[in-house]
C-alpha cells in the first residue's frame, strides 16, 4: 500500500476503532412520504381518540384531521378503520415505552428504575379517553392487545434484566423466580391501568402499592 493510501486508509478510521462503518443509504423521497403520511394518519387517529373517545374515531374524521383522502388512507390501511385502531394502539403502546424509559434512565436505584413503567401507564389515566382505549375498549372491542405485543414482551425483558442485575448484587434473594415474578409484576401493571382508565383517583394509590411490593421482595 502506497503512502497516499494508507493515509486514505487511516483518515476513514475513528481513533481507536477499525474502518468506520458506511452510512445505511437514505430513504428515497417518495417512500419518505409515504411513511410520514402512515404517521401522520395514526396520530390523527390518537388525536381523535384523546379529545373525545374511541367511537369518535370515524374514517371522515381521520382524513379531515391528517388532511388527506379515504383513498389514501385505505392505501395505507386496507382493512380500514379496524387496521388504523390497531396501529394507533401498537404506537400508543410504544409511546408509553419511550416514556418510561426516558424516566428510567434518569434512576439509579432498580426499584426506581421499575416503577417508572407503573408511572407511565398510571399517567396515562389523566387522558382519560386515551386510557380507555389503550386498557379497556381496545382489547375488548377491536380484539386488539389480547396477545403479548412487541412492547409488553420489551418492558418484560426490561423487568427480567434489571430484577436479575439486583439479584447479582445481593439485591434480591437468590432463590427468586425472576422470570415468574417478572410476569406477574407486568400483570399488576397491566390491571393498575385498567383500574385507573376507570377510575384515575386510584392512580397514587397503585403506584405506592407497586413500589411496596418491590420494596417487600428486597426485604426493605
Amino acid at each position: 500500500m502506497s503512502a497516499a493510501e494508507q493515509e486514505h486508509t487511516t483518515m476513514d478510521r475513528a481513533p481507536g476503532q477499525g474502518t468506520v462503518p458506511e452510512l445505511p443509504e437514505p430513504l428515497p423521497l417518495r417512500k419518505r412520504q409515504q411513511l410520514r403520511t402512515r404517521q401522520d394518519l395514526v396520530r390523527a387517529t390518537i388525536d381523535i381518540i384523546d379529545a373525545a373517545g374511541a367511537k369518535t374515531a370515524t374514517i371522515d374524521r381521520i382524513t379531515a384531521r391528517a388532511g388527506t383522502s379515504r383513498a389514501t388512507l385505505y392505501a395505507h390501511f386496507p382493512g380500514g378503520r379496524t387496521d388504523l385502531m390497531s396501529e394507533a394502539y401498537r404506537t400508543i403502546g410504544q409511546d408509553l415505552i419511550d416514556a418510561a424509559e426516558r424516566d428510567a434512565a434518569g434512576q439509579d436505584d432498580w426499584i426506581e428504575k421499575l416503577c417508572a413503567y407503573p408511572r407511565a401507564m398510571l399517567d396515562l389515566a389523566a387522558r382519560r379517553e386515551l386510557s380507555l382505549f389503550y386498557n379497556v375498549s381496545g382489547p375488548q372491542h377491536f380484539g386488539i392487545g389480547r396477545r403479548r405485543g412487541s412492547a409488553s414482551k420489551h418492558t418484560l425483558d426490561t423487568f427480567v434484566r434489571e430484577l436479575h442485575n439486583a439479584q447479582d448484587k445481593g439485591g434480591l434473594r437468590a432463590e427468586l423466580d425472576i422470570e415468574a415474578i417478572a410476569g406477574l409484576l407486568i400483570g399488576a401493571i397491566r390491571e393498575a391501568g385498567i383500574d385507573a382508565s376507570r377510575d384515575p383517583g386510584t392512580a397514587p394509590r397503585n403506584l405506592s402499592a407497586f413500589r411496596q411490593l418491590l420494596e417487600a421482595l428486597a426485604g426493605r
